[in-house]
């Protein structure tokens, strides 16, 4: 039994989270001489090197490296920012360490890019390297760390490699040190002793070993690690800031503001990336004009002359009037209620003429009468003398609102659950909308306004609104399949069952071509599919399979799909399905999954028998010397040396790359294993006579003796692996029982 203690990813990268709040509290807070702070930065080192280590695994396993490259290139630039506010005094213009990991990302890319050629790769290295050296804010380092860390056969090797590089930066760093205090190209005073800490890269050495390769279940969402980063930057600053004694209210409130027209930034990105139908576009221009008008209301607390009042109220009314039309076209679209296009027309224009008065008001009088430059707690501050054209705007709110108090009234009446969702939702934005006033009106705020409060809250509801009760882009994209699809029919119905779409061939099963807009409760053989009381049509000497789909959105059905499917071509698609299901498709073992299952049936009847793990011995060098084809034809042949077993003697399966396993049913004597595995050995090392790459086999087998000790499979696998381990760092070509 295995009761070494391990880690999983969750935890290793909890603990690279810890080390570096300490770190960045120790570089923020505290003397870097005092002992205190050298300890924290010495536990702070635990970080990169465990970063580096899953930025190496991520590639390895990564289902989508372009998505990778994006994802971590987005919050590097994210990052900028707040790792400017929090380090500017001791990186200058260097970037964070997510700049640094997405370097080795790209690194990684590049040198496993086969379409490149050697001098290409060589060329861009290079280059990474240059950009390190210039931009990073840790040369070089991590780049190394990363490549030890992949291409290090063995952890062993792998630990080799890390220590000679860490040995290699603290000397670098003690050089450039040296070099600083003559030449001085640097702004940090370093010393040569007082850069030992760095040692503290070797401490992760032992916490990576625990790794088990284990995801972990700490639910804490895909980017979580990602966000965490800037997220605490930006949090370590404003506590140094107040900290430090000068807490000015003006200048918070106006962080507070620029820190929401961020958020609504970010609230635009992730909408638009959702697929597009009206409902979003309506969410996106409500987002960018709040936009609009929280740049309108931030110069306005920049300015000071009575002419730029002007200018902010016209931009900050732009993005009010217009978004509150956004609001009445969302509301519509979630509604069901088509509002015509000429109304939407005067809205729009009537919004524009009011925006048009107050750039004129300045010789009209007509929106403001006046506008006044006020000081307010040692700032300029604007005060409004309202005059026709204001209260116009009111009337124009009231009656966009009135609209809006129609729909939402009328969709809790008489809509469904998921419009009544909606609706919700809607309310709860129009009103946040309108609570920045009402906390003003109480006096509480000391005369600041605060409208990113009501800004954000519209925004966060609206976009919750859209992206989990629907956009109608679940019927939307099956329509879009359904055309691409003609030898299948194909009806569509929405959260209603009112059929939205239909192709010909299902128009020709149901014996109609009247069922565009009709309801499925009207048409008997459609609500008959939908009870599930017909599962087969006869149609021109073909049976069609029925199969119901339902459109979900998050938690809810946005509608259903009926497909009516050849039943021969169907079941045909199915056996090949369950075929690629179940067996590797080079080899035609059977697969990790269907293994697993197979095995834990033996487990679960209690018999006995034994779990062999193998690894090819050099087997890289059989692609190199002779090319992947040749690589590919190793693996049948092996393949075919377990495939001659009788699946009652010997279950075999690829895990993947040159690694192979098979379980042994009722085999649990060391002698009979041994002979089996001797025998496979020499057969296998007949395909290699005569040739100038030998390439052998290693295994690591477990025995299960049966009844009240038999271990599962993954105790079987772990056993197995580990004496796979041994066997191949005895020297390969060898196995371990």
């Amino acid at each position: 039994m295995n009761n070494r203690i391990s880690l999983n990813k969750s935890q290793l990268q909890m603990i690279a989270v810890t080390a570096m709040v300490a770190d960045h509290i120790a570089w923020g807070f505290l003397d870097f001489a005092t002992p205190l702070a050298q300890v924290l930065h010495v536990i702070g080192r635990l970080t990169i090197p465990i970063m580096c280590f899953f930025i190496a695994e991520g590639f390895r396993k990564t289902r989508s490296l372009r998505r990778y490259l994006n994802r971590l290139a987005t919050f590097t630039v994210v990052s900028i920012v707040p790792f400017y506010l929090f380090f500017h005094e001791e990186y200058g213009y260097r970037q964070s360490i997510l700049f640094d990991h997405l370097l080795s990302l790209l690194m990684l890319t590049v040198l496993e890019r086969k379409a490149l050629k050697k001098w290409q790769k060589v060329l861009l290295v290079t280059l990474i390297f240059a950009v390190s050296i210039t931009l990073a804010g840790w040369p070089l380092t991590p780049q190394l760390f990363t490549l030890a860390f992949y291409y290090g056969k063995t952890f062993k090797n792998k630990a080799k490699w890390f220590v000679a590089i860490t040995v290699l930066t603290l000397l670098s760093v003690s050089g450039l040190a040296a070099l600083n205090g003559v030449y001085r190209f640097a702004q940090v005073s370093w010393t040569w002793y007082d850069r030992t800490y760095l040692l503290g890269f070797v401490l992760a050495l032992p916490v990576i070993w625990l790794y088990n390769g284990e995801k972990g279940n700490l639910h804490l969402g895909r980017f979580f690690f990602y966000i965490f980063y800037p997220a605490h930057l930006l949090v370590l600053t404003f506590i140094r800031y107040l900290a430090a004694g000068n807490v000015d209210k003006h200048e918070i409130y106006l962080w507070f503001h620029v820190i929401c027209l961020f958020i609504i930034l970010i609230m635009i990105v992730w909408t638009f990336r959702t697929s597009a139908s009206r409902m979003q576009t309506a969410v996106i221009t409500f987002l960018v004009l709040e936009s609009f008008y929280m740049v309108g209301f931030i110069a306005e607390l920049f300015a000071s002359q009575v002419e730029t009042f002007f200018v902010t109220a016209a931009i900050e009314y732009f993005g009010e009037l217009l978004m509150l039309v956004a609001v009445l076209v969302f509301t519509s679209e979630c509604g069901r209620i088509r509002i015509p296009t000429f109304i939407y027309t005067v809205h729009i224009l009537s919004a524009l003429a009011l925006t048009y008065t107050i750039i004129r008001s300045r010789t009209t009088g007509f929106f403001y009468s006046e506008i006044r430059a006020v000081s307010f707690e040692g700032y300029t501050k604007a005060e409004y003398i309202h005059a026709t054209g204001y209260y116009l705007s009111v009337v124009f709110i009231l009656v966009v609102v009135l609209e809006l108090f129609f729909i939402m009234i009328n969709s809790l009446i008489h809509g469904s659950v998921l419009e009544r969702k909606r609706v919700g939702l809607i309310f709860a934005a129009s009103m946040f909308i309108w609570i920045p006033y009402a906390i003003t009106l109480t006096g509480i705020t000391g005369g600041y306004e605060v409208p990113g409060i009501g800004v954000v809250g519209a925004a966060i509801f609206l976009t919750v609104c859209f992206r989990r009760y629907g956009t109608l882009n679940s019927v939307a994209i099956a329509s879009e399949n359904a055309l691409e699809k003609a030898g299948e029919g194909v009806i569509i119905l929405d959260d209603r069952l009112v059929v939205s779409f239909t192709n010909a061939l299902a128009q020709h099963i149901l014996g109609s071509d009247m069922l565009i807009n009709s309801n499925a409760k009207d048409n008997m053989s459609i609500k008959e599919i939908l009870e599930g009381k017909i599962t087969e049509i006869n149609c021109d000497d073909r049976v069609y399979e029925v199969k119901v789909e339902e459109l979900w959105h998050s938690s809810y059905i946005q509608g259903h799909t009926i497909w009516f499917l050849d039943a021969t071509k169907h079941r045909e698609q199915l056996d090949e399905a369950e075929n690629m299901a179940f067996h590797d498709p080079l080899t035609g073992l059977y697969n990790r999954r269907q293994f697993d299952n197979l095995v834990s049936l033996e487990i679960a009847d209690k018999r006995p028998g034994t779990l062999v793990i193998s690894d090819m011995d050099n087997f890289k060098e059989v692609n190199d010397t002779y090319g992947h084809r040749r690589g590919d034809k190793v693996l049948k042949d092996y393949a075919d040396i377990l495939m001659a077993y009788p699946e009652e003697m010997l279950i075999p399966c690829r895990i993947g790359g040159d690694e192979f396993m098979f379980y042994l049913p009722g085999v649990t004597r060391p002698i009979e294993i041994e002979k089996l595995i001797k025998k496979i050995m020499e057969e296998f090392a007949k395909r290699f006579r005569g040739g100038d790459v030998k390439c052998t086999l290693s295994f690591g087998a477990e025995i299960n003796t049966g009844s009240d000790k038999m271990k599962d499979f993954a105790s079987l696998y772990k056993a197995a692996d580990k004496k796979l381990y041994i066997a191949k760092e005895s020297g390969k070509n060898t196995y371990i029982i």
